[in-house]
Parts: structure tokens; sequence; C-alpha cells
């Protein structure tokens, strides 16, 4: 039997590169020995009567016999001999696959892509076609070009009536898969090859999934109980998920994800281990000397956001532990929607039997009033993370607020406006929304406040996108004030000036800068349409710009704008350096605003407790009456309205990258 061709040399994910290299070598293995099938040995044997296709020359199989004794350079040799006497047409096929074979075993590539391309284009009714297909796609593999192996194998896969080939397909198409880092496809592909199989090749695919499942991380598996719900391999995945929570002592974690199992596979066999592992969660999280609760929409459509915010709460918990000098504190994980019925009723039950030290939550301003009024009733804070709401405090005394207001991003780039760049007159554009219109509005009271002047204001329709309106109305009340329109002449080609009817006016802008409170993908627009109209001057903006694609994007013309946001993963700050980087390990991306807010407010909580808070009442006294809160952007305090008033981070555009303004 021929050996199998070496492992070809592909950059594989590293935690996936034993689980590849397996399937490799058995998807070649079998390519091999169908390969072998294929040429006839003279005459046949008792197991191989001769047929209809002409034996083999003695050629070919000296070429065979010296790929199945290591040496593919002299078989490379004795082949390129044979191609050179103009064999007959019968023979070119085997000719041309048995060169890819060599080639590629000798991991000259390109020249195993030549002779396998041309069996293809040549012979595409032969019997080693499909073979040569799979060849050819595994050497593209090899290549690093997965996207061009996958179709040749999607073809042969659809096409072939021989189980063997297709189920070597089907192993090299999960490999490519994998190799792309596209976990979930891979799976599928398993798990259809496992339809067709018998029960050893089931076992053997089943195998390779285990191993996938093994090396992907939280999110990897997260993504594959996503995709498989209530089936094989999502209770898999949701197993390996409570088996990691409990191992890093994530007991929240371990609870919450056990009663999913519970509720999805209710006739699962490993159910009684699960019951188990509920059971010493639930106790470990218990022994702790204080507990705080997160109420947020986990898995409605504020999912997205709220599990950000939760992964900002066990950040700041994974380091109070790492820290390991003050009192033990878990973490009980509620997943509640405000909105539904029952809910007030829930969390009563959590106050009454529970008794955190504290609550955070929810992420709406419409659900604070029932909530801060049950917070009050039972003396325990309720801190909210994300919900914009003004003065907080008028609804409750443990009511707090550490969410990025309208109001603290109005003062931040008014402040540095005025104060720092010395600007004294403005315009506002504005979308009509309520994030538009309270920005607006709030810059505006702050620009007065100051002592500064608001030119004009003007609004537009979200989604729209020509501003020629709005900024001509802005240019008009600007030149009743102290814009000029200066009449020029234009030089037409050849040197020669225009007459006067084609003199134009050019503007010069009586303000100083231009405050545009709008989604990232309106600025770029309004920027260029801006200097169309002659307005070049400062433009200044709020955390809606903050996406990543905003500064590659934009036309030029937004250089050197400048924004507000409450984070900047980018930061030189060394407390952010640190935060991202112990976000990325877990998560494999950056850390986004709400991971960062929910950061934040479960740090003031862990920092009251830290500082001998032991109830409700004594860490609302401390939250009220502390100058010196830790967050992310430095030193904070609450102010008497609830809000965690904090450094804010400015952001300038520079060369299509965000900068820090230190």
């Amino acid at each position: 039997m021929w050996p199998h061709l070496p492992h070809p040399n592909i950059a594989s994910p590293p935690n996936i590169a034993s689980t590849l290299r397996r399937m490799v070598r058995r998807a070649i293995v079998g390519l091999l020995a169908t390969l072998l099938l294929t040429l006839p040995e003279v005459g046949g044997t008792a197991n191989n009567p001769p047929s209809n296709t002409p034996p083999l020359p003695t050629t070919l199989r000296q070429a065979k016999q010296l790929i199945d004794q290591g040496d593919p350079d002299a078989a490379a040799t004795v082949l390129q001999q044979f191609l050179a006497t103009s064999p007959r047409t019968d023979y070119l096929d085997d000719t041309y696959l048995l060169l890819g074979a060599a080639y590629y075993d000798m991991k000259n590539f390109a020249e195993a892509l030549k002779y396998l391309n041309l069996l293809h284009q040549q012979f595409p009714e032969s019997e080693v076609h499909e073979r040569g297909q799979l060849l050819l796609a595994r050497t593209h593999a090899a290549m690093g070009n997965p996207d061009l192996a996958l179709p040749l194998l999607a073809h042969v896969r659809t096409m072939t009536q021989d189980p063997d080939i297709k189920r070597e397909a089907l192993k090299l198409t999960a490999g490519a898969f994998i190799h792309k880092k596209e976990f979930v496809r891979a799976l599928r592909v398993l798990l259809e090859g496992m339809e067709e199989s018998s029960e050893l090749e089931a076992a053997n695919l089943r195998e390779q999934v285990h191993a996938i499942l093994d090396q992907l991380d939280r999110r990897g598996l997260q993504r594959v109980r996503q995709s498989f719900p209530r089936s094989y391999p999502g209770d898999l995945a949701s197993l390996r998920l409570i088996d990691d929570y409990l191992a890093h002592g994530e007991d929240h974690l371990a609870e919450r994800e056990i009663r999913h199992f519970l509720t999805t596979f209710p006739d699962h066999p490993r159910n009684a281990a699960v019951r188990e592992s509920l059971a010493l969660a639930t106790s470990r999280l218990r022994a702790n000397q204080y507990l705080i609760a997160a109420m947020l929409p986990l898995s409605g459509k504020l999912g997205p956001f709220a599990n950000d915010v939760l992964e900002g709460i066990h950040l700041a918990l994974e380091q109070a532990r790492m820290q390991g000098d003050g009192p033990t504190i878990g973490l009980l994980v509620k997943d509640h929607d405000a909105e539904r019925h029952g809910f007030l009723d829930d969390l009563s039950t959590l106050l009454n039997q529970d008794r955190p030290i504290a609550v955070i939550g929810p992420l709406l301003s419409k659900n604070l009033p029932a909530m801060a009024e049950m917070a009050q009733r039972y003396h325990v804070p309720l801190v909210t993370p994300v919900a914009t709401l003004p003065n907080v405090r008028r609804l409750g005394g443990y009511l707090f607020s550490t969410a990025l207001t309208y109001q603290m991003q109005a003062e931040r780039i008014a402040a540095y406006a005025v104060k720092e760049q010395g600007y004294r007159r403005f315009c506002i554009l504005h979308p009509e929304t309520i994030y538009g219109r309270e920005l607006a509005r709030l810059f505006a009271q702050e620009v007065r406040r100051y002592e500064g002047e608001i030119i004009a204001v003007r609004s537009y329709k979200e989604g729209d996108t020509d501003f020629s309106r709005q900024i001509t109305g802005l240019k008009e009340e600007d030149l009743k004030k102290y814009g000029l329109a200066l009449p020029v002449e234009v030089p037409q080609s050849g040197g020669k000036t225009a007459g006067r009817n084609d003199k134009r006016l050019l503007y010069t802008p009586g303000f100083d800068a231009m405050f545009i409170p709008s989604r990232s993908s309106d600025i770029g627009l309004i920027a260029a349409q801006l200097a169309y109209h002659d307005i070049h001057v400062p433009l200044l903006g709020a955390n809606g710009w903050n996406t990543p694609d905003f500064a590659r994007t934009a036309d030029r013309a937004v250089e050197g704008a400048v924004f507000v946001d409450g984070f900047f993963p980018d930061s030189p700050n060394p407390i952010v350096k640190d935060f991202v980087e112990r976000y990325r390990k877990r998560a494999q991306a950056p850390p986004s605003l709400f991971v960062a807010l929910g950061y934040d407010a479960a740090r003031v909580v862990i920092e009251g407790i830290r500082h001998g808070a032991t109830s409700g009442e004594s860490l609302r006294e401390f939250l009220v009456t502390q100058r010196n809160l830790p967050t992310l952007a430095g030193p904070a305090s609450f102010a008497p309205d609830g809000i965690l008033h904090r450094p804010l981070f400015l952001l300038q555009v520079k060369q299509g990258k965000f900068v820090q303004i230190e």
C-alpha cells in the first residue's frame, strides 16, 4: 500500500492543529488507497480480476513503487521521462495523477497543481478524475487556499457515487473549514457524514466532533450551543461550558448554564451529574461573604448589550479575586426582562431571599422607576450601568447610575471647545432623534453657561444624504451676524479672468466650530458637503461617531475633528490597557462601551465592600460620600443627582485613525 503523503505545510489554528492533522492523515491515506485501486496491475489477480482498462506500463508501475518507497523525486523523474516519449492517451490521466501525487509529496505544490489541473481539464470522464479532484483540493489547502479547495470538494461530494470518495471529500471539507476557523460549518459537515456512515465510521466522526469541541474557547462553545440549540453537539458544548465555569470558580455562570441545559435537554443521560454540579455551584455561590446581583435581559432583543455588561461585571469580580486581600464576593445572574409580567415579583424574591448587597441593572431608563422603588423598600443600592435618564436620584435614594449620559458628553465637549480651545461661537447641525435633539440642547446650554454664543441650529431627518438646505440655512443666519461673503474672480483656463457674471461669493464663517451629534454614517457626508459650501471650521461630536470604520472611510474633511466618548480601547492609559488585555484573553475581541460600563458599575460596588460596607445601607453611604471611586477613565464620584461623574475620553481623527487627546 502507498504511504500517506506528508502533512501539508499549512499554518493551522494552534488549538485545532492536532485535530486537523488526524483528519488530513486519514483523508490522504484513503485517497491514496483508492488511487492505487484505480491503476490496474498487469493481468489482474484473484482478488482484482482483469478489466477492460489497458494494464499500466512498467514505467508507471515503477513510479508507483518509488512513491510507495518514499522517493517522490525519483518517481517524478521517471514520469517526466515517460511523458517525453509521447505515451498513448490511455496512460496520460494516470500519469498526470501520479505526477500530482509525487510533486505533492515533494511539497512542490505549483507543479502538483499543474498536472492535476491538466487531469481535471483534459480527462473529465476519466476513472481517476474524482481522485484527482480530491488531490487538487488537498493541494490548494496545503498552499493555504481553502477557498479554492472547497468548491472542488463540494462538486465531488455532490457528483460521486463512490462512498469512499464521498467520505474522504467530506473529511477534507471539514478540515478546510477548521483551517478557516469556521468551526460550526465544520461540525455541520461532520454531522452530515454521520447520517450516511456505518456505525464504526460514525463513531470516528463523533470522535472528531469531540476533538473540535475540546479545543474551542468559550465564545466558540457558545456559538456551537446557539447553532445546535436542542440537539447534538449543542448539548456537549453546553456541558463543556459548565465544566469550564466550575473549573474557574465562576459559579454564577455555571448556575446559569446548568439551568439552561436542564431546561433544554430534560431527558439527557448526563442530567443526574449536571444536577450535582448545580448543587455545587449554588452552595459555593452562597458561601461567599457578599453577593452582587445582575438583573439583565440576557436572552432578549437587548441580549448582546446585556451580555457585554455582564462580561464587564465578571472582569471586575475576577480582578477582585486576583487581588485576594478582601472579602469574597459572589455574583447572582438573573436573566430577566423588566417588561415581562411578574418581573417585580422576581425582583422582590431576589432582594428578600438572596439579599444581595447591590443590584446591577436595568438597561433601559423606562424600567428605573419601579425597580428604584423596590430597591428603596429593601434598602439595596440599584446601579444602572447604561440607562441615560438624568437626575436618577429623584426616583429614590438608593438609585445610582454609572451610564454615559448626554449631559456628561455635552459638558465635556463644550468645556474642551470653550475653555481649552478658546472657541466662542458655534453652529449646531443634528438629526431629529432623541439622541441628536438632547445633545444639541445640552451643548447649547453649556456653551451659554460659558458665555459663548450659538449662531444657528438646524436639524435633518436621520437617513438623509443631502444636507444642502440645512447648510444654506446655517450660512444665512451666520451672514446676518458675523459671516462674510466676498466676490472673487474665478480664473479661466489660459490665464484669462472670467466676466462679471462669473464671479462667485467666497464665504468665510463667522463661527469657530460646529457641533454635529450624529451617527458615524452621517458625519462623513456632512463634512464633505460643509467643505463644498466653504465651511472650513473644526467639527465637534459625541460618542455616536465612535465606530471602527468611521475614521478609515470618512472624507478627509473630518481630519482633526474631535468627539467625546466614555471608553477608548486604544487608550495609552495603563488601567485601560490592562482591562483590554484581560478582556481580549476571554473574548478575542476588543471590549465595547457596554463592557466598560458594566465593569465600572461593578468596581464601585466592590470598592465599597473592600472599604467595609457590610449592608445595603452602609454601601449607599459609601457611594454617596466617596470622592475617589475607581473607574477606567480615572477617579470619579457620584453627584447629588445620582450620576457617576468621571473623566471622559476626548478623541481626534488623525490620518484615518482615532487618537486620544491627553
